[in-house]
């Protein structure tokens, strides 16, 4: 959703971050520029918002170590599953998946060469013992500790469901997915790692509708940044930009684009027209 010509200065009221890919790449580092592009954006009259494939406990968390106290305004987690209103402090589950829909996916999702997966508070409760050195790796960046868990007994209301594997396997996974059904959740890759399952009609897009509700504004007036695939959706229903990282299947999609996380990233962007 995007006008042939945007004076992005007058025009947006708000900017929304992915999180992994976006502002911090994928050995969970940023860079001076992106530090600076938040920098500034500081006293900016635009709400500055993250949207997470992370729950948003674990979104806050990740954003301060990399980026100290710095003031959102909203996170969303769990790919819009979740919202933190950080003025008031309040976390709110807006669509969560049925103690019913985690048991169902407990028992249709065996592929040998993933692990399903569940934020919860500081673990991540897993399908089976955690070998790949890439997957301990992963969880052990999020400062999680892994606990075996029997997902077909579950009764609780969750707000996501990973299912994690080695990057090499991705291809492997998509595969195995798109054999069973599913089609009762959205499903989409976070990272070439994450498989991810939420609620029906959940996603990064949905989440901008929310907020747009909340301030008053039009979706073309939502800057928004993206890497990957979870992120489409948000990219095509607001005025998107693309990260230079991304897939060259998603850059084909999306006519906005910026430096790669590595680079310049969002600095590149914002500072190019006006925004910084």
């Amino acid at each position: 959703m995007r006008r042939s010509s945007v004076n992005f200065k007058e025009e947006i009221r708000a900017i929304v971050f992915d999180f992994d890919g976006t502002l911090i790449d994928y050995r969970y580092q940023t860079t001076s520029y992106t530090r600076e592009a938040l920098a500034r954006l500081k006293d900016s009259p635009y709400r500055i918002c993250l949207s997470s494939g992370r729950p948003c406990h674990i979104a806050i968390k990740a954003f301060r170590k990399a980026f100290g106290d710095y003031p959102l305004d909203y996170i969303f987690g769990s790919n819009g599953a979740e919202l933190m209103d950080m003025k008031k402090d309040r976390l709110e589950i807006l669509y969560p998946l049925t103690g019913e829909e985690v048991r169902y996916i407990g028992k249709t999702v065996r592929f040998e060469h993933s692990v399903l997966g569940i934020y919860e508070k500081d673990t991540f409760l897993v399908s089976r013992e955690v070998t790949e050195p890439s997957l301990k790796e992963w969880i052990a960046a999020r400062d999680l500790r892994p606990v075996l868990f029997d997902f077909t007994k579950d009764t609780a209301e969750r707000s996501k469901i990973l299912a994690i594997a080695d990057p090499s396997r991705k291809q492997d996974v998509a595969r195995y997915m798109s054999s069973i059904d599913l089609s009762m959740f959205n499903t989409s890759f976070s990272s070439d790692i994450c498989f991810e399952i939420v609620a029906k009609g959940v996603d990064k897009a949905l989440s901008c509708q929310k907020l747009a509700q909340l301030i008053g504004c039009r979706m073309d007036q939502i800057l928004s940044f993206g890497d990957n695939d979870n992120d489409l959706t948000m990219l095509k229903a607001t005025t998107g930009v693309l990260m230079g990282n991304a897939s060259e299947q998603l850059q084909s999609q999306i006519p906005l684009h910026t430096s790669a996380v590595t680079e310049k990233g969002v600095y590149d962007f914002l500072e190019r027209n006006g925004l910084i």
